[in-house]
């Protein structure tokens, strides 16, 4: 339990705090296949250093590259998604793109867990 909440604070200060810090202005990347990816190396990053405390650095590493992956692939799909549709802020259905993306966020993490518990 303590790894998961772990990996949710990991996760706000990852999206919000340091994607807002460091990368304004840069992800609409996002949409490129290979863009932004140092938004997705703060979040490896993150992971291992929080996975570290919980498990051997083997793990924590094999951990920080599933999030890498698992995060590049969820952030170019719903940013593709969103640019498809056209949606804007202020439709409904940009919102509903991303509840889908942060509930894909903390499925990884919870199977993120369950791999390293196991």
């Amino acid at each position: 339990m303590e790894l998961l909440f772990a990996l949710v604070i990991k996760h706000v200060i990852v999206d919000l705090g340091l994607q807002s810090q460091l990368l304004w202005g840069l992800t609409h990347n996002k949409k490129r296949y290979f863009g932004c990816h140092a938004h997705y190396f703060h979040h490896g990053l993150g992971t291992l250093i929080v996975a570290l405390f919980f498990t051997s650095p083997l793990v924590a590493t094999i951990a920080a590259v599933i999030d890498y992956i698992a995060h590049w692939h969820i952030d170019y799909t719903k940013h593709n998604t969103i640019n498809y549709l056209e949606l804007k802020r202020q439709d409904k259905l940009f919102w509903w793109v991303t509840v889908v993306d942060q509930l894909l966020h903390f499925l990884t993490y919870y199977l993120l867990v369950l791999y390293v518990i196991n």
